[in-house]
């Protein structure tokens, strides 16, 4: 090393270890959430690792903030949003090449994976509405039923209390039954 403010990149650090542990202790529920709004392992898998990447830049900042998870799930919630630009920005640049059978998919979907899929179309254009209505709400949602998070996690997620919680969660589940035209729960036919 030529200059003393240079480190050994080789050597990992105090904050490094520290980072890794926070990851790895939270890695699976961070994958849950990035695959319930990904819909697909691989791109989930990838835009969990940019997020990754941005905490690890940022840990310091993470560390300092009163509520660290709050700020580590805006950092996810960002990274699966980029994902979604960034695949929108390159698919309106990709050009076939004449005589290739280049599609815009690396993996063409089978009429298997589409038919997959159906069952998530109309609530996931319930949570689209409802997140243009009521974010907190359709995050609240998310995170309870998509993600698997109990309220104290939801709490310290979105950074608000549990009953907050408790209530967004109550009221965007009434919304998303009248969102998708359901049935009242407990009311029956007669």
């Amino acid at each position: 090393m030529t200059d003393s403010s240079e480190r050994d990149l080789s050597q990992p650090t105090a904050l490094d270890e520290e980072f890794a542990a926070f990851f790895t202790a939270n890695k699976n529920n961070f994958m849950r959430i990035c695959a319930s709004r990904l819909r697909n392992l691989h791109d989930a898998d990838e835009a969990l690792m940019d997020a990754a990447v941005q905490m690890h830049r940022k840990w310091h900042v993470i560390q300092a903030h009163p509520n660290p998870m709050a700020l580590a799930y805006r950092i996810l919630s960002s990274a699966i949003t980029d994902f979604y630009r960034r695949r929108a920005r390159l698919t309106e640049r990709e050009v076939p090449v004449p005589g290739t059978s280049y599609t815009a998919y690396a993996d063409t979907p089978t009429v298997d994976d589409i038919l997959a899929l159906r069952g998530y179309d109309g609530l996931d254009r319930a949570l689209a509405k409802l997140a243009e209505r009521a974010p907190m709400q359709a995050e609240c949602v998310r995170l309870r039923y998509l993600a698997d998070r109990d309220l104290d996690e939801i709490a310290d997620c979105l950074a608000i209390t549990k009953g907050a919680a408790k209530t967004n969660v109550h009221l965007g589940l009434k919304k998303l039954h009248a969102l998708m035209d359901l049935p009242d729960p407990g009311k029956g036919d007669a």
